[in-house]
């Protein structure tokens, strides 16, 4: 990600170098020069793209590109080619090495304000109309947009950068290398009331979030401080926009929450799980390493690790998808249900008839 004031060098570099970045394998002529990447549709002289599925392999015949990643499987074909087992890991890699641009830090606009007793570190670019709490630390290199409020004792991990409006509320931590997307607000009070009679009585909400390294957190989520202690964010989480994140949870390592989840207080996620987009998680659960859970999907209970999930209540994803089969006949299961037990009732009260015949006189 880089900011304005980064200004774009016009990188070049040939398919074998590219391939040499990716731990790709060339095909063809590795001399050829690259200046950027694009769609296979779009692609043109001096570009590379990439197919990373072979059942779309037609959409080869067509394109201009100077070079193609393609999956290491893929039968021969007329162009230089990068091969890779991972076709779309490496098409991220190379688009890195293109959009990536040199940085260059614009410092503190005279709009913005420091307060007294915070620490800014080198090389960064803070925007007019930031906001920042006393005794709060900005590592080097962080970028800071404008309307960015970062509270007292704050901490901002080097090379982290925070988009417009976003709000880092007090003694909230984000590690290094950090990306947090526009109306983000990081330790918002934890929903905590405790029913007295007639009333609810706030619950002080005196913890904190902590947000590992490599952490990217989408557009207007909420990410709540824990009633005590922390709301954790392990490092390499990804999270889509609108996403909720109650208090004390803890995510782990390398997850991915699609957009609009929502995860109730107390629950711990594992490592490298997967949310689907609305998904809902009960509080105080515990979900394992590698699960993945289906869209709109509501998790009531622990699953294990390694378990694939879907529906609500959330069940083993294979017999989801037998139910789901299922589900549009229910109205004509039931009226053949109906008449199944109008016909045995007949039956019965015919078998009742000839084994309690009338008295013949």
């Amino acid at each position: 990600m880089n900011a304005p004031g980064q200004k774009s060098i016009g990188k070049r570099a040939s398919v074998a170098e590219l391939a040499a970045r990716v731990g790709g394998l060339v095909e063809g002529d590795g001399t050829v020069e690259i200046m950027g990447m694009a769609s296979l549709e779009d692609a043109g002289d001096g570009q590379i793209s990439f197919l990373a599925d072979l059942k779309q392999i037609s959409r080869l015949e067509r394109t201009r590109a100077s070079a193609l990643i393609v999956p290491s499987a893929l039968p021969s074909f007329p162009k230089p080619l990068i091969r890779t087992p991972n076709p779309y890991a490496a098409y991220a890699k190379v688009q890195t090495f293109f959009a990536e641009k040199e940085f260059e830090p614009l410092g503190v606009d005279p709009r913005a304000y420091v307060a007294p007793g915070a620490q800014i570190g080198r090389d960064v670019s803070i925007y007019p109309f930031v906001y920042i709490g006393k005794e709060a630390r900005i590592g080097d290199r962080v970028v800071l947009f404008p309307g960015v409020y970062v509270g007292e004792e704050a901490q901002i991990g080097e090379g982290t950068i925070l988009y417009p409006n976003v709000a880092v509320m007090d003694r909230c931590r984000i590690g290094k290398r950090g990306i947090v997307h526009g109306g983000t607000v990081i330790g918002s009070d934890g929903f905590g009331f405790a029913p007295d009679k007639d009333r609810y009585i706030k619950i002080p909400q005196v913890g904190i979030v902590e947000i590992e390294d490599d952490v990217e957190i989408g557009a207007n989520c909420a990410i709540d401080r824990a009633a005590m202690g922390r709301t954790w964010i392990r490092k390499g989480v990804k999270t889509d926009n609108l996403v909720q994140i109650g208090h004390n949870v803890v995510v782990g390592e390398n997850t991915v929450l699609v957009a609009q989840v929502g995860i109730a207080g107390s629950t711990e996620i594992g490592n490298w799980v997967a949310l689907g987009g609305q998904v809902g998680v009960a509080g105080h659960i515990k979900i394992g390493d590698r699960v993945r859970v289906g869209g709109q999907a509501g998790v009531a209970q622990d699953v294990k690790p390694g378990e694939v999930v879907s529906g609500c209540p959330a069940f083993p994803h294979r017999e989801w998808l037998r139910a789901q089969v299922v589900f549009p006949k229910l109205p004509e299961i039931k009226k053949n249900l109906s008449a199944l037990e109008k016909r045995v009732e007949e039956l019965e009260k015919i078998l009742g008839s000839r084994e309690n015949p009338k008295d013949e006189r």
